[in-house]
């Protein structure tokens, strides 16, 4: 037998039986983690699930000028909002059913822009797509 050999078997062993107890109080914290995130997982899952009821029972805002709030429309919004479409100002302007013209003097204004609440609420629905979306629209 190998000098080497024995006390390799005898490091071994030793080293299980130091790291046994440890490890075991390891494993249980693991498993109590484990088993937290599978009832997080759950809650989420079932909070997603309300998510559209609870949305649907929040009332409309009452307004007598019809317009969507909180949007507050300027010239910047507008060409940022453009370019990240990849959007001529053409394809935008059919898309919230103007004229050209009338995108290029939006995106020319500095301050906020009025918009009648018809055409607020186009350029609302534009603001939530992205570059396939808007060309699907624009395609179809």
């Amino acid at each position: 037998m190998n000098l080497n050999t024995v006390l390799g078997a005898a490091i071994a062993k030793g080293a299980q039986s130091v790291t046994r107890k440890p490890l075991s109080a390891l494993r249980g914290d693991v498993a109590e983690l484990k088993r937290q995130v599978a009832d997080l997982k759950r809650l989420v899952r079932s909070l997603q699930k309300d998510v559209p009821q609870r949305a649907a029972d929040v009332p409309a805002p009452e307004g007598g000028d019809g317009q969507a709030p909180g949007i507050r429309p300027t010239g910047p919004m507008v060409r940022k909002l453009r370019a990240k479409l990849g959007l001529t100002q053409v394809e935008m302007a059919k898309l919230i059913g103007v004229s050209s013209l009338t995108v290029s003097k939006w995106e020319q204004a500095k301050d906020r822009i009025a918009m009648r609440s018809r055409t607020l609420a186009a350029f609302a629905g534009i603001r939530g797509m992205g570059k396939r979306d808007a060309q699907r629209a624009l395609a179809g």
